[in-house]
């Protein structure tokens, strides 16, 4: 008996350590996300985010026809009316921050846009019916000054004392950004987490997308082999399989852990930035990072012990 229950708890030691590993891995992907959009050069952003969010269905339906324990319901088989309300959440997500991406620095951006955890924190404790504690209005005021600081640093580096109206234009945008991810995960908490519903709200969002481009926009259709390759990268990777690899490590991680790093994503954005020669090192840069990482953490906590209540 002792053998057969050391084998089943080696089992479940693995299992959370496989979930730990692909919720890690969902925000290294969401870390890549700036570079891969510097990457794509000037493709629209209701062009990209169509190509981007139609990769990442397929790429979410392949990842669930192969696990059919998790691939579920299709989305017409849940409530269609939050199905569409998270699609265009998703759809105001990417297109704003793809659009944010060329109009302001995208360290900046990112740091700005990361400021959507905070929002989820308050919200699910307002929604519980608990007041912010001291951890929340600490973890908001450190982080908002993180983010202020690296505007500010910024605009200095541009040698002006007033704003650029094309950065000014790109942090609101950020802003925007950040309020529909909230939005969308406030929605996903009101669906299951399955491949097949997944990809519906990434088809719709997609579809949406694609006549927005054709109403809006103008079509670049002279794409490198080296962009096209970099768009799939971020429909397959950020967008695709990140938000799977996140459900699979919530549900069999260590989910402690992943929270805290889910708040991490500002620093490793701005990491792979300053690596790939795209952001140059500035200390006021790295504080902000760090900045806004620590109040998300922090508030975060609050969030954490609302939950554990609930």
């Amino acid at each position: 008996m002792s053998v057969i229950a050391g084998q089943t708890g080696h089992r479940i030691e693995i299992s959370q350590l496989k979930g730990t590993l692909l919720g890690s891995m969902a925000v290294l992907m969401w870390g890549f996300l700036p570079l891969l959009r510097l990457m794509a050069g000037e493709v629209p952003p209701l062009q990209l985010t169509f190509m981007s969010l139609f990769t990442a269905a397929l790429a979410v339906l392949t990842w669930g026809k192969t696990r059919r324990k998790i691939y579920g319901k299709p989305w017409h088989d849940h409530g269609q009316r939050d199905v569409f309300l998270a699609a265009g959440f998703l759809l105001g997500a990417v297109v704003f921050y793809f659009a944010a991406l060329m109009q302001a620095p995208a360290a900046e951006v990112a740091l700005i846009t990361y400021l959507w955890p905070l929002g989820l924190a308050a919200a699910i404790c307002i929604s519980a019916g608990r007041r912010p504690g001291l951890n929340m209005w600490t973890g908001l005021l450190l982080s908002f000054s993180g983010a202020a600081l690296a505007l500010l640093s910024g605009n200095e580096g541009q040698g002006g004392s007033t704003m650029d109206p094309g950065r000014a234009a790109g942090y609101a945008l950020g802003l925007a950004s950040g309020a529909c991810w909230l939005g969308y995960s406030l929605m996903l908490g009101r669906l299951p987490t399955n491949a097949g519903l997944h990809a519906g709200i990434f088809a719709w969002a997609g579809i949406a997308a694609a006549l927005l481009h054709l109403l809006l926009e103008h079509t670049v259709l002279d794409l490198s082999f080296a962009v096209l390759l970099t768009t799939a990268c971020i429909g397959i990777g950020p967008y695709g399989l990140a938000f799977m690899a996140w459900g699979q490590g919530l549900r069999y991680g260590h989910a402690g852990l992943l929270s805290a790093l889910c708040y991490t994503v500002p620093v490793v954005a701005t990491t792979l930035l300053i690596l790939a020669g795209m952001e140059a090192w500035r200390m006021e840069l790295a504080l902000a990072a760090l900045a806004v990482t620590c109040g998300a953490w922090l508030a975060g906590r609050d969030r954490n012990k609302t939950l554990a209540e609930a």
